[in-house]
């Protein structure tokens, strides 16, 4: 290829002032393109891979006896299966019972929002009955839970495997993982924030082998942030304190206000329920308020 004339623009730095001056100058072209014959291979070859995409192939197949035991810790029992609440009130309004295998979130109000309390003695009562002989990974990045106050609620504090990220990301990353290996009976992970893409990763994970999430929308410092978009957990559950009922002279058994407000394939509703000490019903309807809502309380000023 013959060297062409164009006339360039050279700038040259200076620390005083910038110099623009016109000049012909021949550019030598920093490539060419050369004919070659069919017969002749090309010179760049597809075959060879670039260096970096090597740390990115798909990781060597598991050993046959490592293979075998984690089909052997998966769990046995079909997709689809519910968990009943011993109530046909609630079940109605479920389908059945509460899906198993599937992503529910549980959140509260006011203070119950920064410790979680409410929600964590509500998920101990239906985790002490969804497959008892396999672990429960309870992630959270506050070190605050007491596994064995866990016990009055149903759950067997040696079940739970504890894990301690730093922020929610970690939190949802670390959910995503037990749930898709599928060793755990369920997941409980602590959150804040919770988006759409990464509650339907979630909920994916679950499909995968049948563990079941449970999401606690908790904010430990009190920052609180509204969502901009639902989630895609199957359903979602709002806790109130309730005043318990006197044993003698001891404290009651814990009381709570549950409000079921979104339920896919069902409809929503609300109940006055308490933590019972039966092992085979830890959880049930109290009868005089279970067909309704409590009535609001009305204050009226006088003078």
């Amino acid at each position: 290829m013959p060297v062409s004339q164009i006339g360039v623009s050279i700038r040259v730095v200076d620390s005083r002032r910038w110099l623009g001056t016109n000049k012909e100058q021949a550019m030598r072209p920093i490539f060419h393109i050369a004919e070659r014959s069919a017969e002749e291979p090309p010179v760049f070859s597809l075959a060879v891979k670039p260096a970096r995409l090597r740390q990115f192939r798909r990781p060597p197949p598991l050993p046959a006896h490592l293979a075998a035991l984690r089909d052997k810790l998966r769990p046995a029992r079909p997709l689809g299966s519910f968990l009943s609440f011993d109530d046909a009130r609630v079940d109605a309004c479920l389908g059945g019972g509460l899906p198993l295998g599937q992503l529910h979130e549980v959140g509260a109000s006011g203070l119950d929002a920064e410790t979680a309390a409410l929600p964590a003695g509500f998920i101990a009562t239906l985790l002490g009955r969804i497959a008892p002989a396999r672990p429960v990974f309870w992630i959270a990045p506050v070190n605050d839970l007491h596994p064995p106050g866990l016990l009055p609620y149903g759950l067997d504090p040696n079940r739970l495997v504890l894990v301690r990220p730093t922020k929610d990301n970690d939190t949802l990353a670390a959910m995503e993982v037990a749930l898709r290996e599928g060793v755990a009976a369920a997941v409980v992970g602590e959150v804040g924030q919770l988006d759409r893409t990464a509650s339907r990763r979630l909920q994916l994970a679950c499909l995968r082998h049948g563990s079941t999430g449970f999401v606690v929308r908790r904010w430990p410092h009190g920052h609180r942030t509204a969502d901009r978009e639902a989630s895609v957990a199957v359903t979602r559950w709002h806790l109130t304190p309730m005043p318990s009922v006197k044993d003698a002279e001891e404290p009651g058994l814990p009381c709570w206000h549950v409000a079921l407000t979104h339920v896919r394939g069902g409809r929503p509703g609300e109940w006055i329920m308490e933590a019972s000490d039966d092992a085979t019903h830890p959880l049930r309807v109290v009868a005089a308020l279970a067909d309704h809502a409590p009535e609001p309380q009305r204050f009226y000023l006088t003078g």
